[in-house]
């Protein structure tokens, strides 16, 4: 067995969680207990940290007394408190929970004898108090509960049904007779992230207690007092490492077509039927184990364990799967994008299979027993990849494991686990260097301040009025304040002097203008910080461009002068590759010219229309690196971009006019630029983006039809589902359609796409995204991101 050395997140927190406590609903697993006297039932706190695994319409209760008083999450994944009967006195969040990646601090807070009613029944999720209800009935003053009664109390289910949770419960505190806010269990790091905190000085009371699991022969011992609790179908193997402060890989239930159980680590199987994880990061060297328990092996094809293409949803075929893959089939036959490589060892009941997977050379190894299986997998594509599994039979019993438990095999050398603290991240808080901040017009001048965690001055500002049809506002530090361009128009920019009319140090300031600050009208600002100026003199070919640019945040701000001579190129600013950038005359009343590594051919562009990806004005920017060179115009399969140049044709504009470009790359835990294929299905079963962040915005664009772009931001929607779209390439307010058509979840490392429209998931159809973060999902020194 190996064990890998237990790494919980830094930033100079001292309080970490060294265990949870998993309960899997397929073994009807629970604590129980029933005091021996009663204690307040009008006043107490109950908090606990929550990790989700199966995402269905059962209900899933978390603490219970009496049989009709509970903490649960309901049939919509929304979550309820009940006291006093059926129905009687409930609440129940608009806000629904869908997040298996990750975990969330949960406080409940019930004090009766308030006389405020709206303050008697408070919930918290990540330490801020939900406001927003779909049932909110109030109960009456002095109401005694249920709970610190002396009836029967569970944790995981709910007493008297065959109701139970599904996932992990760490740090289980409940206070008697005291009425608690959140930050008495955890506070917000310098990153401004909610992680936890070692209670101090409570008294727990009569019936009060402290679970966490720490001893994996009784899991309900209480931690501050006699109030243990009995441990009902839950093993020692229950006992888990994946805990808030070191979050762990497991099978993703958003991005699987199979049966997943024993928290998201079982996979149960079902009849050609795709299992995902989430995505492997982009770099690093990175191991996984499978326990065959049972595999069905009647034929040597019936299984197949590998790695695929991150975009393709588990609803796609097997050959779309395979297209952009590798890995071994359980007869043991190699295979690398759908073609044959090498033969290697059949797997059968009882084996270990094992995968070894490269990101920064782009190699899979497998290995079954401990021994090489066939020969390395070498040359992959290199796009993001996530664990695939394929179930070609109908008994399935497969253990995965991302060391929640020690592994059978010591991994090849430098290969690690697939947990947060192992992801490869920059970034720790996203607000630095982008934010989307909501405001209020006033009619005059004002000043916006930006509310997140750190101050931005930002150099690249776009503005959209969400209460009326104005056109977008876009402007930057480059071209200078009141000089303003429209994503909705082709026109010229003019120079408008009540629009933005400073860049401050966390914030800018505003005219009166209708399209920015209309009395009594909301907007929203996007906006990004590129701190640094730069300048590039003409040499042959490349012509001269200047700028601004944030290295550190993959994004810059190039200006230059087209020419009409001859094909030429500039420098952007950066040294990676762009992977999205849009581009506009400042002068001409011409389209928006955008590109994406991911069109169907990149030697192509889209615009700010509802078309789909079209011919292009490049050249090949990689002709010539030092411009000594001529640049031909592209042909399919080449780039306009290279890790220091943009390539443009002459004949693009027929003046020298002055143009503007915002070039971006992706830099891990804190944008991402992909592409998706629409499956088609709505609300859990639609389609989950990996990004290895939680997204603070994102745009999205279909490409191989005419839709709309679409952008939506955890400002505007702050709890999921969101629903509230704005339209680059449309003037119009925002569109609010819940429950519509535009419905997506932003989640801890990525998004889903909870509808079915062709503007963000027809089945079968390409998209591709752009999103920045709020924060990582993890990585050295980052605490773990909470589950949205």
């Amino acid at each position: 067995m190996f064990t890998f050395p237990v790494a919980h997140f830094g930033g100079g927190v001292g309080f970490t969680i060294d265990q949870a406590i998993r309960f899997n609903d397929d073994d009807s697993a629970y604590l129980s207990r029933t005091p021996g006297s009663a204690g307040n039932r009008r006043t107490f706190t109950f908090s606990c940290w929550v990790k989700r695994a199966n995402i269905t319409s059962a209900n899933a209760p978390i603490f219970s007394a009496g049989g009709d008083d509970w903490l649960m999450f309901l049939s919509a994944n929304t979550l309820g408190f009940n006291t006093d009967g059926t129905g009687n006195y409930r609440i129940v969040t608009s806000q629904v929970f869908r997040d298996p990646s990750a975990w969330f601090h949960l406080v409940l807070r019930v004090d009766t004898t308030n006389s405020t009613a709206g303050d008697r029944l408070r919930l918290y999720i990540n330490g801020s108090e939900i406001t927003s209800f779909g049932t909110d009935t109030n109960p009456t003053l002095n109401l005694d509960t249920a709970f610190n009664n002396t009836g029967e109390h569970n944790i995981g289910k709910l007493v008297g049904a065959s109701q139970y949770f599904d996932g992990y419960l760490a740090e289980i505190h409940h206070v008697d007779a005291s009425s608690l806010g959140p930050d008495t269990f955890g506070e917000l790091n310098s990153d401004g992230v909610w992680i936890p905190k070692k209670p101090s000085n409570l008294s727990y009371g009569t019936t009060g207690f402290h679970v966490n699991g720490a001893d994996s022969s009784d899991l309900g011992a209480d931690q501050v007092g006699s109030n243990d609790w009995t441990s009902n179908a839950l093993a020692t193997t229950d006992q888990m490492p994946d805990t808030p402060t070191l979050n762990h890989w497991t099978l993703n239930p958003l991005d699987s077509g199979g049966t997943l159980a024993n928290g998201n680590l079982q996979n149960k199987g079902g009849s050609s039927t795709n299992t995902h994880a989430p995505a492997f990061p982009k770099t690093g060297k990175w191991y996984v184990e499978i326990d065959c328990i049972d595999i069905n092996t009647g034929t040597t094809g019936a299984h197949f364990f590998g790695i695929c293409d991150a975009s393709v949803p588990f609803s796609a075929s097997f050959s779309d799967h395979a297209a952009t893959s590798a890995g071994q089939e359980r007869g043991g036959q190699l295979q690398k994008n759908n073609s044959n490589t090498s033969s290697g060892t059949a797997v059968n009941d009882g084996d270990v299979i094992a995968l070894a997977f490269d990101a920064d050379n782009l190699t899979l190894d497998l290995y079954v027993n401990n021994s090489a299986s066939g020969s390395q997998i070498t040359g992959l594509t290199d796009v993001p990849y996530k664990l695939w599994i394929q179930d070609g039979g109908t008994v399935t019993n497969m253990q995965f494991n991302f060391a929640e438990a020690s592994f059978e095999y010591t991994p090849p050398t430098g290969f690690k686990a697939l947990s947060t603290a192992n992801l490869p991240t920059s970034i720790t808080d996203g607000s630095k260097y982008f934010q989307a901040t909501l405001y209020a017009g006033n009619g005059s001048t004002q000043s916006i301040t930006n509310g997140g965690n750190s101050d931005l001055q930002p150099d690249f500002v776009w503005i959209k009025n969400r209460s009326a049809t104005d056109s977008h506002v876009l402007t930057d530090s480059v071209r200078g304040a009141t000089k303003i361009l429209a994503t909705n128009s082709t026109g010229a920019e003019s120079t408008d002097a009540d629009t933005v009319t400073a860049f401050n140090s966390d914030g800018f300031a505003l005219g009166a203008d209708v399209k920015v600050n209309t009395s009594s009208e909301n907007y929203v600002a996007w906006q990004w910080k590129a701190d640094s100026a730069w300048s590039e003199s003409a040499s042959g070919n490349i012509l001269a461009s200047s700028g601004r640019r944030n290295t550190t945040a993959g994004f810059s701000i190039a200006s230059w002068t087209h020419r009409t001579s001859a094909n030429y190129a500039i420098k952007h600013g950066l040294s990676t590759t762009p992977e999205f950038f849009m581009t506009k005359s400042r002068d001409s009343g011409t389209n928006w010219d955008c590109w994406h590594k991911d069109l169907g051919d990149t030697a192509k562009r889209l615009i700010m229309t509802t078309s789909a990806e079209i011919t292009a004005y490049w050249v090949d920017a990689s002709d010539s690196d030092d411009g000594s060179g001529s640049y031909g115009d592209i042909s399919s399969g080449e780039s306009p971009v290279t890790a220091s140049l943009f390539g443009f044709q002459h004949d693009n504009f027929s003046a020298t006019d002055d143009i503007i470009g915002y070039f971006f790359h992706g830099v891990d835990g804190h944008s991402s630029f992909g592409s998706y294929t629409g499956n088609g299905s709505t609300g859990t079963g639609g389609v989950f983006v990996y990004t290895g962040f939680t997204p603070a915005m994102v745009i999205l664009k279909r490409t191989n039809s005419a839709q709309e772009w679409q952008i939506y931001d955890n400002q505007r929607s702050p709890t999921n589902v969101m629903s509230k779209l704005l339209k680059p390439n449309d003037s119009a307010a925002e569109v609010d359609n819940s429950p519509g058509d535009n419905e997506i979840s932003f989640l801890s490392n990525g998004f889903q796409l909870n509808e079915d429209n062709g503007g963000m998931n027809a089945s079968g159809s390409s998209y591709i995204f752009a999103a920045w973060a709020e924060l990582p999902f993890g990585g050295a020194g980052a605490a773990p991101a909470t589950a949205r």
